[in-house]
């Protein structure tokens, strides 16, 4: 079983409803801590849902990597994973994670089994979800709270998100950084600025 093959039951089955609601944004291989890691599917609408996905033909080296960085920003994540891994991946994964395993029939075909239901994430850390938003997005966010001058803009990134996170509220900056990310028409296209 091949991650192809996973994906592809994983968008036939579970993603199914989600592809074809305009108000849900799908997004594949979207980049986490400005690239270190990549989230294999997140859905986003009144959360962000993240979807890891390892086959049977994949590894487990950097799923303790992935745990970190999808944990820091995601309200749900499921794993994905092939029976060969299940085990071994169950014991990596925070308990809040859901599981489903990936099961090769008899005919080829993969079904997936809900091992385990993901549980909301209580620890979002405010500065690491800010990340997924550029800065010239978290200065017209930021224009909420305060005047934006030259001083701010000229501010790096990292300092503008501090600012971000100094003036909202995690529940705040989760239901903006979602708005954002729904509404981005470009963000494919474009690179994060400075």
């Amino acid at each position: 079983m091949l991650d192809k093959d996973v994906r592809h039951v994983v968008k036939k089955t579970v993603l199914k409803e989600h592809l074809s609601d305009p108000s849900t944004l799908v997004i594949e291989e979207l980049g986490l801590d400005y690239g270190r890691n990549r989230a294999d599917i997140v859905v986003i609408n009144g959360e962000i849902h993240g979807y890891e996905l390892k086959s049977d033909s994949d590894n487990l080296l950097r799923l303790p990597r992935q745990v970190q960085s999808y944990s820091a920003i995601m309200d749900k994540v499921t794993l994905v994973v092939g029976e060969r891994h299940a085990h071994e991946a169950a014991l990596i994964i925070p308990e809040w994670w859901g599981i489903k395993v990936a099961a090769m029939g008899s005919r080829g075909a993969v079904s997936l089994i809900t091992e385990r239901r993901c549980k909301t994430n209580k620890q979002i850390e405010p500065l690491e979800l800010l990340k997924l938003i550029w800065k010239d997005e978290a200065l017209a966010l930021l224009s909420f709270k305060m005047d934006i001058d030259w001083r701010v803009k000229k501010l790096k990134k990292e300092a503008v998100y501090r600012l971000v996170a100094d003036n909202f509220t995690v529940d705040e900056i989760r239901d903006q950084s979602r708005a954002i990310l729904k509404s981005r028409t470009d963000w494919r296209s474009a690179s994060p600025q400075t």
